[in-house]
């Protein structure tokens, strides 16, 4: 994934992704003809494994100091995923494969992340959270200053209560 990221999906040949996992050519391409599908089932793997933990922590009635300890340790991570979200949005929106591909992946953790936060079905609460984790996640990497997850989970709370003073 690193390569992808550093150089952008559409940048990145078969040829330096077979050097960069150490493997043949045609090795890469018997198992994947194209990068693009080396691509989707890089991105359905990570997505499916993050996905799994965040259930897990739902499974065992974890608090919201676990889903930040969880989001927290992989800022990095999901850094990643969201440049790469952004650069198939940008760069190869013309691919409904690839377009679908970062829509499931949303969805996925939207569905994950609603088991997380139970609440009523009128709420979502999943897409609530991603929403704030992702805008949160591109402020805190533009921060001049080191902001950590507390305190910024502290500010949604916030945020939170002035949205209820106003109705």
């Amino acid at each position: 994934m690193p390569i992808f990221v550093a150089k952008g999906v559409s940048s990145v040949s078969m040829r330096e992704l077979s050097k960069e996992l150490g493997v043949s050519t045609g090795t890469l391409y018997h198992y994947f003809p194209t990068k693009e599908i080396l691509f989707a089932s890089m991105v359905r793997q990570v997505v499916a494994i993050d996905a799994k933990e965040i259930t897990e922590l739902s499974e065992n009635h974890s608090g919201l100091a676990d889903i930040m300890n969880f989001v927290g340790s992989r800022e990095t991570h999901f850094m990643n995923l969201m440049l790469l979200a952004v650069d198939v949005k940008r760069q190869l929106s013309e691919s409904t494969e690839l377009t679908q591909l970062v829509e499931d992946s949303f969805a996925a953790y939207r569905t994950a992340l609603d088991r997380f936060f139970p609440a009523d079905a009128s709420v979502m609460s999943g897409k609530a959270f991603l929403s704030f984790f992702l805008g949160a996640l591109f402020l805190k990497n533009k921060a001049t200053e080191e902001t950590g997850w507390p305190a910024l989970f502290e500010g949604l709370e916030n945020l939170k209560v002035l949205f209820q003073s106003k109705e």
